[in-house]
């Protein structure tokens, strides 16, 4: 074979090469529905759709923080829903003893739903979620209030002023517990002298005061709801923009990395010619080759 055939042969077989491997990549690329199977296929693609990536796996974290978040304020409301129902029920107990007609056993059968009412109240106080006491604080392992005695004689906080914190996005953090001291304050102490007074058959005059201790505990109770339900419409507000945010991130990745179906089989029709071409080459060369050997 002359050296110019030689030439001819090996140029050939490059552009066979060449052809195999493009013909290879859009067979990846069909197969796969994805335009960059290797970094090295695109590499600034492949490092943009990297970063699209990462921010995508960053909001579907955030949303995961959104729904463990949504689930404890939810037990939380329904807590202090409880904790509203019994207080107004105390409410209209001690609003029925302040009345100077009631006799001593009538006294001393409302003081035993009180009681009733106070250890309801701390099973409340003391509820857990996920095996976490939800007003504990940080404490939360440790029951938020310590119930000494049956009857119960004190109802003692032993939690701390702790938030629990949830990143909601890359700018907030958002405390998603109530710290159980702030919503119940002295109410324990003051229901356990209201039901030991009504016990003791105390007159009305020495119950009456005792209204508007529990007035100040429902008004806290309530205030503690606002705030939850506060949290709530905004984790649902967030968890709404970070779908959104996660359909365009989606959407910026498919067009970097995602193939274009029509564009693809046109480019694999192209390549198939470009590697027959090539192989036609190839045996019209090798033909010529053996003839001018012959001669």
């Amino acid at each position: 074979m002359r050296l110019s055939e030689q030439a001819r042969v090996h140029r050939q077989v490059s552009y066979l090469a060449d052809a195999a491997e493009r013909m290879d990549r859009v067979q990846r690329q069909l197969a796969t529905n994805r335009r960059i199977d290797r970094a090295s296929d695109d590499p600034s693609g492949a490092a943009l759709a990297m970063q699209y990536r990462k921010s995508i796996a960053f909001e579907a974290q955030m949303r995961r923080n959104l729904e463990n978040g949504t689930a404890f304020l939810n037990v939380t409301e329904a807590a202090l829903a409880g904790a509203t129902d019994l207080l107004q029920r105390a409410r209209e107990l001690t609003v029925q003893a302040a009345n100077d007609t009631l006799g001593v056993n009538e006294r001393q059968s409302l003081a035993a739903e009180v009681n009733q009412l106070i250890e309801q109240l701390a099973q409340i106080a003391n509820t857990s979620f996920g095996g976490v006491y939800i007003f504990s604080g940080h404490k939360t392992t440790t029951p938020a209030y310590a119930v000494g005695g049956a009857p119960p004689v004190a109802i003692t906080w032993q939690g701390d002023n702790g938030e629990r914190l949830r990143r909601v996005s890359t700018r907030d953090v958002v405390p998603v517990n109530i710290i159980g001291n702030q919503v119940f304050g002295n109410l324990f102490d003051r229901l356990i002298q209201l039901r030991d007074a009504l016990q003791s058959g105390a007159p009305g005059a020495q119950v009456r005061p005792y209204i508007a201790d529990i007035d100040s505990g429902l008004e806290r109770v309530l205030n503690a709801r606002a705030e939850v339900g506060a949290r709530l419409n905004r984790f649902e507000a967030t968890t709404s923009r970070s779908l959104d945010t996660d359909t365009n991130l989606q959407e910026l990745r498919a067009g970097v990395e995602d193939v274009d179906i029509a564009e693809t089989i046109v480019r694999f029709t192209a390549a198939q010619n470009a590697l027959e071409a090539a192989l036609g080459a190839i045996g019209r060369t090798a033909n010529l080759s053996l003839l001018n050997f012959l001669r």
